[in-house]
């Protein structure tokens, strides 16, 4: 078995020998973020992808927004969350709305953990592409006798008749079950449901298209290549199947929670704990204002951009995609960005615990989306039980901008009860 080193995210990694940093420094020297990171599949992202692991200009080393596990050069990288599991999986149950797990003795190992949180993405991911039946594939059959069976194959009809044979020879393209995505599909669910001891997480959907699917290609098959991926044509309506194909296949050769790591190739998988806490807090803010149009900011649509080119004014730079948006009407009202970070002053990157281009870009997001200052803008953070000290934008807060809105930094409890009311009570004032 390959050595762990384990760590917990946005935390200092301390206590390394030399063999651990100089490992350290070749795992972040191989690594692509995106190679590893599997998506939620609500948000389109912009594109900003954090360091899994960094290191700072006095060779101190700390762990990023990610959760999961790498594998490299026979050693492994766990990450595990620092709000701790019961947290990321009320996130997971809340932003998904699927149905929390009570936890089990099996559960309780972090490799188990990880295949319970991949299983929850996995399964809304099937869930999502299903929405218009099962992943039925063109795969093209060729016949030849004396009847045209779909279309003539006029080049293979010549060479028979040379031959000497009366048969006609034809192919026929009908959608099968019996392809290399159904077999990523099941063969994916049978490597969850063994690292996670039950099915319960199965959503209703992919509970009744799976027997369709282990009908078609068998209960054990082999998991595809990317390659054979990669050769499949998909249809408008099997194209969402795209993805979530080729994240079966990795969750089937088991990248992630069982990756062994070939030397010089890192292995393995990661959950964007921002991406989570960003889809988490969109639900507590429709749970807490049901009345109101509460618009996911990265998805909504909007065609808000810093600048436009003086010349043409469909050439456009700078989108502007807050997280979330609250409308009263067409009155924004709230203007919301989800922050995994910690809130505290920091000295002298972070003097007043706020990240300067956060400040500017929730500043940006106002002058566009409330330019009369009607609005409440806010970066909320989690709020970590552990830590005592509040930052000065929190603590001199709320605070006013130049237009009039108000504008609050604040740690949100992580609990949905509690965040919900924590929410109304901070967003209120926005809609007197």
């Amino acid at each position: 078995m390959s050595e762990l080193l384990e760590v917990r995210d946005l935390s200092p990694i301390t206590d390394l020998s030399e063999e651990d940093d100089e490992w350290l420094s070749q795992l972040q020297d191989h690594l692509r973020t995106s190679d590893h990171v599997i998506r939620l599949g609500e948000s389109e992202g912009d594109g900003d992808e954090d360091f899994v692991i960094s290191r700072d200009p006095y060779g101190n080393w700390q762990a990023g927004r990610y959760i999961g596990e790498l594998a490299f050069s026979d050693r492994r990288l766990r990450i595990s969350p620092r709000l701790g599991k019961d947290t990321i999986t009320q996130w997971l149950a809340g932003a998904l709305n699927l149905i929390a797990v009570p936890d089990t003795a099996a559960r309780r190992t972090s490799e188990a953990f990880l295949a319970s949180l991949m299983g929850a993405v996995w399964s809304r991911a099937v869930d999502a592409a299903s929405r218009h039946g099962p992943p039925a594939i063109r795969r093209e059959h060729r016949h030849e006798g004396f009847y045209v069976r779909g279309r003539l194959d006029v080049s293979r009809s010549a060479r028979l008749r040379r031959s000497g044979s009366a048969h006609v020879a034809s192919t026929t393209r009908p959608r099968d079950l019996d392809n290399d995505v159904s077999r990523a599909l099941v063969a994916a669910e049978r490597v969850l449901s063994q690292h996670i001891g039950h099915t319960r997480w199965r959503t209703l959907r992919v509970r009744r298209i799976l027997p369709r699917l282990v009908g078609a290609v068998g209960a054990r098959p082999r998991p595809p290549s990317d390659q054979s991926l990669a050769r499949i044509r998909y249809t408008p309506i099997t194209r969402p199947f795209k993805e979530v194909a080729q994240l079966s296949a990795r969750i089937a050769r088991q990248q992630g929670f069982s990756a062994t790591g070939e030397k010089g190739k890192a292995e393995g998988l990661l959950l964007d704990v921002a991406e989570l806490w960003e889809l988490f807090l969109l639900h507590c803010t429709r749970r807490a204002f049901p009345a109101l149009r509460v618009e996911h900011g990265t998805t909504a649509g909007s065609d808000s951009f810093l600048l436009h080119a003086a010349a043409d004014s469909h050439k456009r730079m700078g989108r502007l995609k807050p997280d979330i948006l609250v409308r009263n009407g067409e009155q924004v009202v709230a203007v919301l960005d989800a922050k995994y970070k910690r809130l505290l002053n920091y000295w002298p990157e972070r003097p007043v615990g706020v990240d300067r281009e956060d400040l500017y870009q929730l500043a940006s997001y106002l002058a566009r989306h409330d330019p009369g200052g009607n609005a409440v803008g806010g970066l909320l953070y989690p709020h970590d039980t552990g830590e005592d000290k509040r930052a000065t934008a929190e603590m001199d807060g709320p605070w006013r901008a130049a237009s009039g809105s108000i504008v609050v930094f604040e740690r949100v409890a992580t609990g949905e009860v509690e965040a919900i009311s924590q929410i109304q009570d901070l967003l209120t004032p926005g809609f007197g």
